[in-house]
């Protein structure tokens, strides 16, 4: 197999490479994203797989495998010259084999009516994390329309950069303020029980909720963030709370595009009153958010491996770049439990979305966690968000 040298990975794929090499082969697979994209009507299935090998031919990260060495730290991403695409039937739950070939595999199937193919996408997070998944579908549709995209960023050329010296400060800050963060955040035993997951949704649609965020002078991530919080609070007693928010590391403009895994999990601490007023709480983990992303890149293997049963982990969804207008109406929320899925990792974890309206998706694993504690908290997330978005009418 032909290949193209050999690069140290970036501290984005460094950090999900030592995520796996402690997981158990049973979960390696937990990893494996599963997208569905469509296509235009009168899209032929042979454009589609000439537009997803143009796809692995502009975006490195789909020519990529992986060698590990004798130190992990020391693993190196090989670019392979040519696009393997690989066209498979394989379940989501078929993990990659890194070493071998590239981590990921499309479908493209044609629906029996006769309408335009669809896409099946099945991708590693080490390939390619959330935000990188849409800019690989926006290169997609735009390969099929015939434009011809500008040259894309290579995590091998970000990879370089973090370790060269103008780099090498920040990385040592970034690794003392994770440190210094966890190390003063109160410590409470945490033993895991059965996985239980569901989804609030709260009615409360995207215009409301940003409102709600301009009107306490704080991001809407900060806005979800504080509730979070604030909720956590209520339910647990307890009103020092470590959170962990996943930073996504594309403020430089250089790799915005960048397709492969950018995400970091980095800490903050937030003393929440549980009965307080939520504009002074907001302000100060809008200042604590922000102090903690500007620290989001850093030297996984620099720093103690992460224990994901100590804090609570946070990960915000924005809305898509051409969403469309949205209903202002608030409507009755419910929640959905959901089947289980993805067992490694953090074991209390929130994801939120807000488009079209605000979803608060929530996987725990810890004892004294059934459905009852998980739809309390839940209520109790929505109820705080509905009031902020009742303060700001």
């Amino acid at each position: 197999m032909r290949s193209q040298g050999g690069y140290p990975l970036t501290m984005g794929q460094l950090s999900m490479w030592r995520a796996l090499s402690v997981r158990p082969p049973e979960q390696l697979w937990e990893s494996n994203q599963d997208l569905t994209w469509s296509t235009p009507t009168g899209t032929t299935e042979e454009q589609v797989r000439h537009a997803l090998t143009a796809l692995a031919v502009r975006h490195e990260s789909l020519r990529t495998v992986y060698r590990p060495a004798d130190e992990p730290g020391a693993v190196r991403q090989v670019v392979l010259p040519d696009p393997l695409v690989r066209f498979s039937d394989a379940s989501a739950r078929e993990p990659f084999d890194l070493a071998a070939q590239p981590a990921w595999r499309a479908r493209v199937r044609t629906p029996d009516d006769g309408g335009s193919p669809q896409v099946h996408l099945v991708i590693h997070h080490i390939a390619a994390d959330g935000a990188a998944t849409r800019i690989l579908e926006s290169d997609f549709h735009g390969l099929l329309r015939g434009e011809r995209p500008a040259a894309a960023p290579a995590p091998r050329e970000l990879a370089e950069r973090q370790r060269g010296d103008a780099f090498r400060t920040r990385l040592a800050a970034a690794g003392e303020y994770r440190q210094r963060t966890v190390a003063a955040a109160p410590r409470m035993p945490v033993s895991r029980g059965p996985l239980v997951r569901a989804r609030a949704h709260t009615g409360i649609p995207y215009d409301a909720v940003r409102h709600a965020a301009r009107n306490l002078r704080v991001t809407l991530p900060t806005l979800l963030l504080t509730v979070y919080a604030q909720a956590l609070a209520a339910t647990t007693g307890r009103t020092d709370q470590l959170l962990w928010q996943l930073a996504a590391n594309r403020l430089d403009p250089a790799v915005r595009r960048l397709v492969s895994s950018m995400t970091q999990w980095v800490p903050m601490l937030a003393a929440c009153d549980p009965d307080g007023p939520l504009r002074p709480l907001a302000r100060e983990i809008n200042i604590a958010a922000v102090r903690a992303l500007q620290h989001g890149v850093y030297d996984p293997f620099a720093v103690a491996p992460m224990d994901f049963d100590h804090g609570s982990f946070f990960t915000f969804i924005p809305a898509p770049a051409d969403a469309g207008p949205a209903s202002s109406e608030v409507v009755p929320g419910r929640v959905e439990f959901l089947p289980p899925r993805a067992y490694s990792g953090a074991s209390f974890y929130l994801m939120a979305w807000v488009h079209p309206h605000v979803q608060l998706t929530v996987r725990v694993m810890r004892d004294g966690y059934g459905r009852a504690e998980v739809e309390r908290f839940l209520t109790t997330m929505t109820d705080l968000l509905l009031r902020a978005v009742k303060d700001a009418a």
